[in-house]
């Protein structure tokens, strides 16, 4: 049996809906969830190719994009996610190695640091970074990752 790409797409936006739904007051969770299955699962697709490997990169993608979506989300609202994303991008894109690049909105402030660019196959430009962000209740998140600039210049992600 072989699922459509669409059917595959299909299916994890719809678990993704239904993640982001467990739980009163949990709106940034379920718009980071939603938004990160659809940017992980279009990524995932583009890495994948054609094919049973498109359809599995996009589920992967779609999946792992979730995760970090709702975990971003959850701590985010709109304002100090569209600050977070811009300091990321300078960062990655411009940034010193090991120099904070920070950023604020009215409740939410955190900072993003990057490490030496190097090169990965299939990828002409990548960076280590760490992502800091602090809650108004006091907790702070800490994530650290890769990113490559993909060919249409876009920073993805990478395991």
């Amino acid at each position: 049996m072989t699922i459509s790409k669409f059917a595959a797409f299909a299916a994890a936006g719809a678990l993704s809906l239904s993640l982001a739904a467990c739980g009163p007051g949990r709106e940034g969770e379920g718009f980071g969830t939603v938004a990160g299955a659809v940017g992980g699962g279009l990524i995932g697709n583009a890495i994948g190719g054609h094919g049973g490997s498109g359809v599995a990169g996009t589920v992967i993608g779609a999946g792992v994009g979730a995760l970090l979506g709702n975990r971003i989300g959850a701590a985010l609202d709109d304002d100090a996610r569209a600050r977070a994303e811009e300091a990321e991008y300078d960062a990655l894109e411009r940034g010193d190695e090991g120099r904070p690049y920070e950023w604020r909105s009215r409740e939410y402030y955190g900072s993003v640091t990057v490490g030496p660019t190097y090169v990965r196959s299939d990828y002409e430009r990548c960076r280590s970074f760490e992502r800091r962000i602090y809650r108004p209740n006091g907790k702070v998140i800490v994530e650290r990752g890769q990113s490559c600039r993909g060919p249409r210049g876009r920073w993805v992600p990478i395991d």
